[in-house]
């Protein structure tokens, strides 16, 4: 990205007066929102696509969907961290995440979500 419009980005950031928290990705500067997961890392290697994203909050866990089978799946996940193994050359991987806090006595209550996607070779 180019140093003026890098700068128009950050200066629109700015203007939305949300917190924002910043990432390393790929030798690249990622500003996030600070109220939803932020991916730090998202790459293929080998057979295997793997996103690893985290927070300013600290999340009970995290809600990790992605497609299936012209549907889309939802699963728990604790880690941070998301793999998907025998990746096909070529191909989309995405994922959507969002952090939730568990309540003992009500519903959990979660981010807005995050999306990433990784294209295989």
């Amino acid at each position: 990205m180019k140093p003026q419009a890098l700068f128009n980005v950050a200066l629109s950031l700015t203007a939305l007066s949300l917190p924002f928290c910043q990432s390393a990705m790929a030798g690249e500067v990622n500003l996030c929102p600070a109220d939803r997961p932020c991916f730090n890392e998202a790459y293929q290697s080998g057979d295997r696509v793997i996103f690893r994203f985290t927070g300013v909050t600290g999340w009970d866990f995290y809600n990790v969907r992605y497609p299936v089978r012209g549907g889309e799946k939802q699963v728990e996940n604790r880690s941070g961290s998301f793999t998907f193994k025998n990746v096909q050359p070529n191909s989309v991987y995405t994922i959507s995440v969002q952090g939730c806090n568990s309540h003992t006595f009500a519903r959990s209550t979660c981010s807005p979500w995050s999306e990433n996607s990784v294209t295989t070779r």
